[in-house]
Formats: structure tokens, sequence, C-alpha cells
């Protein structure tokens, strides 16, 4: 029977790479330790690396869509101040307008309604026209640099985007923002949503404009057949007033649309938080590190690694000369 036997050489080099592989692994374990993560590259673990790269991946769309989700915020808070705006300037309109139905008023007194209800059409003017931060028009839908109402004047005509075209059609969509996983919001409520009325297309503008000229017609209600100046007077105004509630439902609509549109976004916000602790707890599972294992190892191999390097440098000290007399 062959008896193996081992050199001094192999001894020195089976010692030295147990200890080199002893080494290798306290590294890896220091390594482990200070990153918290127990796979420090795909060899360590290809399918634990893989499921953590993929739910780091969600991690990261879910924070786009949070973005997405705060300028969603954003827009449409400024839509509801400005609808809310709207509103409190049609309400005073609609005062005005009882004023304006009184026969008995001068020519001067006339004058200084018209003079109000124009400053406050370009108030409201104004609140429709309003940009965002970027200088966009909220109100413009898709067709954001382009001004909703313009004063009418040469080409222009005055009413939604100039003319309700097909552009001005494709406006009314608005614009889609992704906020979750096959989740969009339609960020935008258009002028034609809010300023117009849908019966008669008729805007929020056309109607002031009339309101002022009935108001600056000196012969107006002169030869209105049947009606005494009173009851025209008070006919006209309380057709425009009714015209104007019209509009005013409308900016009420609008102002639902946008809570509505608020109270989504605030649940889907929610949702993706808990979608993305869910996948981070998921990548920490996958790569993650168990101190308390890993702490216990590392002391564990510190203490055989001293081991084999006191036991090695003890016995390659060993000859027979040592033994000679």
């Amino acid at each position: 029977m062959a008896i193996g036997r081992i050199s001094t050489n192999q001894y020195f080099k089976l010692s030295t790479d147990r200890m080199s592989k002893q080494q290798t692994e306290l590294v890896k374990l220091q390594g482990q330790l200070a990153t918290g993560q127990r796979v420090l590259k795909p060899s360590d673990d290809p399918l634990a690396m893989s499921v953590a790269l993929g739910a780091k991946a969600g991690v990261k769309t879910i924070d786009s869509y949070q973005s997405n989700i705060t300028y969603v915020n954003n827009q449409l808070g400024q839509m509801d101040v400005a609808l809310q705006s709207a509103s409190d300037i049609m309400v005073s309109i609609k005062e005005a307008f009882l004023q304006a139905g009184n026969a008995a008023l001068s020519p001067a007194d006339r004058e200084i309604i018209a003079q109000d209800i124009e400053g406050r059409m370009e108030e409201l003017r104004g609140i429709a026209n309003r940009t965002d931060a970027n200088g966009y028009y909220m109100f413009s839908g898709t067709f954001q640099d382009q001004e909703p109402f313009q004063t009418p004047g040469g080409a222009i005509t005055g009413t939604f985007l100039e003319t309700f075209t097909a552009a001005a059609g494709e406006a009314v969509v608005g614009r889609e923002i992704q906020v979750a996983s096959g989740r969009f919001v339609n960020l935008s409520i258009t002028g034609q949503d809010a300023f117009v009325d849908p019966n008669t297309n008729e805007d929020a503008f056309a109607i002031l404009r009339d309101a002022v000229a009935l108001l600056r017609n000196p012969a107006y209600p002169n030869g209105q057949e049947g009606a005494t100046p009173q009851d025209t007077y008070l006919r006209a105004f309380n057709d425009k007033g009714a015209q104007l509630d019209d509009i005013f439902d409308q900016v009420q609509i609008s102002r639902t649309k946008v809570g509505v549109r608020l109270r989504e976004v605030e649940t889907l916000q929610q949702i993706n938080q808990s979608a993305q602790l869910e996948l981070e707890r998921v990548a920490g599972e996958a790569v993650g590190l168990d101190y308390a294992k890993a702490i216990s190892e590392l002391s564990q191999g510190q203490l055989q690694l001293q081991a084999a390097q006191q036991s090695f440098a003890s016995t390659s000290q060993l000859t027979l000369f040592n033994f000679i007399g």
C-alpha cells in the first residue's frame, strides 16, 4: 500500500493557500458589514442581485410618479385658487347687473356701472389667462403657450383660443400626467371648460361686452315695442344675469373636477408610498445582511485565522536538527 507523503514545500503551499482563503473571506465579511449588503457583486448571488435590481428600478419609477404628483398638486392647487377668484368676481358682476336693470339710472350712472363691469371683465380675463410658474397658460390645455382669451380687435375674435377650431377642440382634452402604474390624471381644466357656455358656445367676456354696450347705448331702450323702459332694462339684464349664471355653473363644475382630481392624486400618493416601501423591503431582503450572523462569522473567522497563523509559525520552525543534541 502506497503511503502519500507531503513535502515541506507542499505543506507551506497548502497552509498559505488556506490562510489566504480565510483572509479573503474576512475581507468579504468586512465589506458586507461596511455596506450592509450580503451581495456585493452579481457573481455572489445572481438571482438575489436580479431581484434587488428589479425592485430598485421599481422604486425609481415610483419616485418619478411621486414627482409628477407634486407637479399635478401644484397645478391643480393654482387652478382651484384661480377658479375661486373667478367665482367671486362673477358674483360681484351679478350685483352690478341688478343695479343696471334700473331704468331710472342716468347716463352718468350707467357709465359708472359700465366702467365697473369692464374692470371686472379684465380681472376675469386675467384669471382666465393666468400662467403657472413656468410661464405656461393654465387654461389653454395642450396649447400651453397660447393665450386662452385675447382682447378682441383686428383679426382676434375674443373667443377661446380666438375661435373654436379643431385645435381648440383638441385642447379641451387637456394634458394627461402619469401618476401611477396605468393611472393618468387629466391635469387641465381649459378655458372652454370653465368660461364658455356649452349650450351656446358663448364665453363670459362676450356676455359682459354686450352688457357694457347696452349701458352705453344712448338710444336704448327706445324702440322696444310693447315694453316700458323699466321692463326692457330689467328683462335685458335679467337675461344677461341668467347667461352669466350658466358660465358661473361651468366654473363651479370645473372647481369640482379639480377637487376630485386632487383627492385622487392624494390617494395615489399614499398607494405609491406603500408600494415603494414594499419594493425597498424586497430589495433589502434579497441582498441585505444579517448583521448578527455576519459579526459572528467575522469573529469566528478571525480566531481561526489567528490559530492557523500561530500553528504555521510554530510548525515552520521545526526541523530534524532541532532534535539532534
